[in-house]
């Protein structure tokens, strides 16, 4: 796969389709991230609990976790524009419960579990089809800057929307919170019922399982996927995590209610837009790896920052540190993937890279919310703080400086993959090379 052409980084607006998709993904993950902000503080205020706080985080994205293998089939075998109006809608009726049962006054804490489970099936069978179905709405050549902006798009969302959710909190409630996401969830169905993703070639014909395993040796064979993975995982465990929790230390700890966990949430999301659009404006002048490590030691500092004293506005700039660095690292992998998979099996690909994401929130949300009732949450900051910074180590020696994911083409270890027989498709392997591998 070459690497595709230079284009100018705005240049991709030109597309109507993307723009579109865009803008409705921005305005419809703002809501979602103030959502994101009303219910731990929610759960906070009926139980007292850090560890509720981390079980609805974990009820929320473990079906990430354990779906992504179906939802990269599906990705795969099935229309992901069908299969984003399918799920968007389920997120909408979901929303619609949460407001309906806050209305009643029954949104109790094992009811919000419930509610957070049926959100994260949908959004787990969602995801994949979504980071798959965003390459197919600009040209290939634009591919690289559409991946980085949709990344963006994510981050600049975790700005707005608690900034957002923290005014509507405090003059509106809660009840205004549910109805304003379910209404954004249908703005983006409406936009992806008329775009038109580009054509691909016909989805394999195999059972699911086989195709599955084909993803599974796709990614098995290539070590700067399974890197990505590893990378994933340990941002979201060690890093993530503690945004998930993050109302157990405003109150606890810094002495501050729902605006000033808002606060947090911002300070992360403002980090993290600032990053972004760095990363956009040099696009690959800077070897992903470089980036993605000094990402990991900024983040330690971040964390490290966040816990070591009580005075919120020092707090604020540790949770803005962090948000800088889970954007360096994020997207530098993130488009490392999408930019050495093919689109054969790019569903697969991105569901299994995920599951290392979506496997490491929850655990360490729950993990660290039961560690936080226990020894307090400044020592669980600073606990992953130093664990983060192992990892460095870790990145370093034992995955070689994280060095392949700076390639911009399919770089497969060809002698594994006919000592294990991954090529024993026909179709299979016409599929690959006719995608210039």
């Amino acid at each position: 796969m070459p690497p595709p052409a230079t284009t100018s980084q705005w240049s991709v607006f030109h597309h109507r389709d993307f723009t579109l998709f865009w803008l409705a993904a921005l305005v419809s993950n703002s809501a979602q991230w103030m959502q994101q902000l009303a219910v731990p503080v929610l759960m906070f205020e009926l139980t007292d609990s850090n560890t509720w706080v981390g079980a609805a985080a974990f009820s929320i994205l473990i079906p990430g976790f354990l779906l992504n293998p179906v939802a990269g089939v599906i990705a795969d075998k099935a229309s992901r524009r069908v299969v984003m109006m399918f799920t968007l809608s389920a997120q909408t009726l979901v929303t619609v419960g949460f407001a309906i049962l806050w209305e009643n006054g029954s949104l109790t804490p094992w009811a919000i579990l419930a509610l957070g489970l049926c959100q994260g099936i949908a959004s787990g069978i969602q995801i994949a089809a979504w980071q798959s179905l965003v390459p197919l709405l600009v040209p290939p050549e634009h591919l690289l800057t559409a991946v980085r902006l949709n990344s963006a798009q994510f981050i600049a969302a975790r700005a707005l929307g608690p900034l957002a959710g923290a005014g509507i909190l405090a003059l509106v409630g809660i009840g205004t919170v549910f109805i304003v996401n379910g209404a954004t969830f249908l703005i983006l169905v409406s936009v992806v019922a008329i775009i038109k993703p580009r054509e691909t070639a016909p989805p394999s014909t195999e059972p699911p399982v086989k195709v599955f395993k084909e993803g599974l040796s796709y990614v098995a064979a290539r070590r700067p996927l399974l890197q990505a993975i590893w990378v994933g995982f340990s941002i979201s465990f060690f890093g993530q995590a503690l945004v998930q929790i993050a109302a157990g230390l405003a109150r606890q700890d810094y002495s501050v209610g729902q605006v000033g966990l808002a606060g947090f949430y911002t300070a992360v999301g403002f980090g993290s837009v600032l990053a972004s659009v760095v990363l956009i404006a040099v696009g690959d002048n800077l070897p992903r790896s470089r980036v993605a490590l000094v990402g990991y030691a900024v983040y330690s500092v971040g964390i490290v920052l966040a816990a070591a004293t009580t005075n919120y506005r020092v707090g604020l700039l540790g949770f803005f540190i962090m948000g800088i660095a889970h954007v360096t690292i994020a997207i530098s992998v993130n488009t490392a993937v999408q930019i050495q998979v093919s689109e054969a099996v790019r569903g697969r690909v991105m569901s299994i890279y995920l599951m290392g994401i979506f496997g490491g929130i929850p655990l360490g949300a729950f993990l660290w919310g039961r560690l936080g009732d226990i020894f307090g949450m400044r020592w669980v900051y600073l606990m992953s703080g130093f664990l983060m910074a192992m990892f460095l180590l870790f990145a370093i020696f034992a995955l070689k400086g994280l060095r392949e994911i700076d390639a911009n083409e399919d770089t497969a270890d060809e002698d594994n993959l006919w000592e294990e027989n991954l090529w024993d498709d026909n179709s299979w392997e016409e599929n690959l090379w006719e995608e210039n591998l």
